[in-house]
């Protein structure tokens, strides 16, 4: 059986995130502590569940299906949207998994849904979409 890391694919997914230039949180959104306000513009990894685990009959769990949410932080609705397309551009130019091949990493929804934050003072937009990703060993 082939090991199929959460954490490689979290940290390759990461990595690429940084090169948009934003600050990118894992989980949740960047903290400006001093300010005590989140950092706006920003992108967000959400590792969710859903997907598969497949393969052959010899190695029956070697082929992951994987989904994860990009949240793009903004001060406004088109900032946000503004972010959420730049996460999708550094998405589209690929991705490297050490010891896995990446078949396909797809957008699952066309566009973000834009939410309002009225919670937090100033309030903050998100654009949120939800991605395959698909990996079997090299």
């Amino acid at each position: 059986m082939s090991d199929i890391s959460q954490i490689d694919h979290a940290a390759a997914l990461l990595a690429l995130l940084e090169t948009t230039g934003l600050p990118v949180g894992d989980g949740a959104a960047p903290w400006n502590g001093p300010q005590k306000t989140y950092v706006a513009p920003s992108v967000v990894l959400h590792m969710i569940a859903g997907g598969t685990v497949d393969g052959t009959v010899g190695c029956p769990d070697e082929v992951v299906d994987a989904r994860f949410q990009i949240t793009a932080v903004g001060r406004n609705a088109a900032e946000a949207r503004g972010v959420a397309d730049r996460a999708a551009a550094v998405l589209a130019g690929g991705l490297s998994v050490p010891g896995r091949r990446v078949r396909r990493l797809r957008p699952m929804d066309p566009w973000s849904r834009i939410e309002r934050d009225e919670d937090l003072q100033p309030p903050l937009f998100y654009a949120v979409r939800t991605y395959g990703l698909w990996t079997f060993p090299l």
